[in-house]
């Protein structure tokens, strides 16, 4: 008998032109979606209009579900035989816990097949048009007890451009660490909402102000050497 699957598939950043062929592929033929919040409706739309479409992230109605209760409805479906994709924003293994999802499932003798995804990490900057420093630094920048906390204060490299995901209510704390640590408050930030979709937003400011430049989520923000590129460079696909 063959063992349940799971497909563990990269969303990309939200525009499903920048999904692999093999994650549209499987969406395409998928019985099950199971995807953190509406924001991915874009890409999950490339399932059949019968799949089943399950909403595990934080909603106006409550938190994100648990791993244990996600990967409980994950293997509960792929024990029936269905095809299930799990629909990861960006890339799966990218500040996604798609890592834990994918170990608690072969935990459960459940099979998990990886499909990268293009991450905002990459695709926010240069969709917005922003040239990065010479090395970069990536980081999740919420608050999550699952890890330890974040030395925010070695981040400090004034050479270095530092990407920061899932941190949009953590702006001003990253701003005030980062000064605090020895970055200059005219170090270049930017901060971009819905990076490569129809409704792409961008603010650039100074670190000393990205605490009050918020932006609805999906954010992302760069702090750290940067140069904008001409306009139409990060005009998102229409």
């Amino acid at each position: 008998m063959t063992a349940p699957l799971v497909h563990l598939v990269g969303a990309g950043p939200g525009d499903p032109l920048l999904l692999t062929r093999r994650a549209a592929r499987l969406l395409a033929t998928a019985d099950v979606v199971v995807l953190d919040r509406r924001s991915l409706d874009a890409v999950a739309a490339l399932a059949p209009p019968a799949a089943e479409r399950c909403y595990v992230g934080r909603s106006a109605h409550g938190p994100s579900w648990s791993t244990e209760r996600i990967v409980d409805l994950l293997a509960g479906r792929a024990a029936t035989g269905l095809s299930v994709v799990r629909l990861k924003g960006g890339d799966p293994f990218v500040c996604s816990r798609g890592g834990e999802e994918r170990l608690a499932l072969l935990e459960r003798g459940v099979a998990c097949d990886v499909v990268p995804g293009v991450s905002a990490a990459t695709a926010a900057p240069l969709a917005a048009g922003l040239t990065r420093g010479r090395s970069v630094t990536i980081v999740a920048g919420n608050d999550d007890p699952c890890y330890p906390p974040l030395d925010l204060t070695a981040l400090a490299d004034p050479a270095a451009s530092l990407v920061v995901l899932t941190g949009r209510a953590r702006q001003g704390l990253f701003a005030e660490a980062l000064v605090a640590a020895g970055l200059e408050p005219s170090t270049p930030a930017a901060v971009i909402h819905a990076a490569t979709r129809p409704g792409q937003r961008t603010v650039t400011t100074t670190l000393a102000e990205l605490g009050t430049r918020h932006l609805p989520p999906p954010a992302t923000f760069v702090i750290g050497p940067a140069e904008a590129a001409p306009p139409e460079v990060g005009r998102a696909h229409p």
